[in-house]
């Protein structure tokens, strides 16, 4: 009998939430029944149980996948660094909501044989590349947004006037608290709990979701993928340049005579899941959906 190909999986630990050192000790054990898996270590998960570990840069490139146990700021925090690695990247939820995740840290055991012979589903994800063109001329490429780019006013008592285009086209001049440009995989974070769609993650658009808009007619729109999103601040004195997230991360500010230009990058990034995952039975168990035939 042919003996298994290798798989080697990187392994990557989120160490502040309870339960991390459990859920390695756990799959440094499962694994001695699958002696094909051969598990490598990122330097913080490696010192929680006194192994040798490598960044996160490195484990990509010598893994055939990544396993990332954390909730899904864990799992957006590894794209953001590995990115635009193609190595397939599984979560495991020690989180709380966990849209991203493959499965629960109860059911690492089951994950383990699907590892051991390839046999999981992969699901490309869209991610968006900024530029943000500067006042002085100078440029800041921003690669990978998997969830969303956020702007937000900084002046509790002022909203900010935030001009949309797609293409050469003006979509309109938001008055607003802020808004949210996200991705079909971002549509489930913060678009979704400030009204937004939620969008199939293998759908090819953006969705534009205004945060508390002065015009109560204004409401998200989904735009397709093929033309760029510019965003720039429609200037009013005394109103301080609101901030930048890019996936929750601070990206600065942007002020007048400055825009930022979103397209989706040419990369995609793909997340693993076990065979039989189904993305619209994830949204009924978390938004607790219930009906008739449910």
């Amino acid at each position: 009998m042919a003996t298994a190909k290798e798989v080697k999986v990187g392994v990557i630990v989120n160490g502040t939430k309870p339960g991390a050192r459990d859920v390695l000790y756990q799959l440094c054990e499962f694994a001695q029944g699958h002696p094909n898996l051969r598990l490598l270590f990122e330097k913080r998960t490696g010192v929680l149980i006194g192994r040798s570990g490598v960044s996160e840069c490195e484990l990509a490139q010598k893994s055939d996948l990544l396993l990332v146990a954390g909730g899904d700021g864990s799992l957006i925090d590894v794209v953001d660094s590995v990115f635009p690695s193609q190595v397939p990247i599984l979560g495991v939820n020690i989180g709380s909501l966990g849209f991203l995740t493959a499965v629960a840290e109860s059911e690492v055991d089951k994950i383990l044989p699907y590892l051991s012979a390839k046999d999981l589903l992969l699901s490309p994800r869209l991610v968006l590349e900024t530029v943000f063109h500067r006042a002085n001329g100078k440029t800041q490429f921003i690669p990978c947004a998997l969830n969303d780019i956020v702007v937000m006013r900084t002046n509790i008592s002022r909203l900010a006037r935030i001009r949309v285009e797609v293409g050469d086209y003006l979509v309109t001049e938001y008055v607003c608290d802020g808004l949210i440009v996200a991705t079909p995989t971002g549509s489930t974070a913060y678009s979704l709990a400030a009204g937004g769609p939620i969008l199939s993650p293998d759908a090819d658009s953006i969705v534009l979701t205004p945060i508390c808009p002065h015009t109560l007619t204004n409401r998200a729109l989904v735009v397709g993928t093929d033309q760029a999103v510019r965003i720039r601040i429609v200037k009013q004195p005394g109103v301080p340049p609101p901030g930048v997230q890019f996936d929750g991360r601070p990206g600065g500010n942007l002020r007048t005579h400055e825009w930022l230009e979103i397209k989706p990058a040419k990369a995609k990034v793909q997340l693993a899941y076990l065979p039989h995952s189904d993305f619209y039975r994830v949204l009924r168990q978390k938004l607790k959906w219930s009906g008739a035939s449910v």
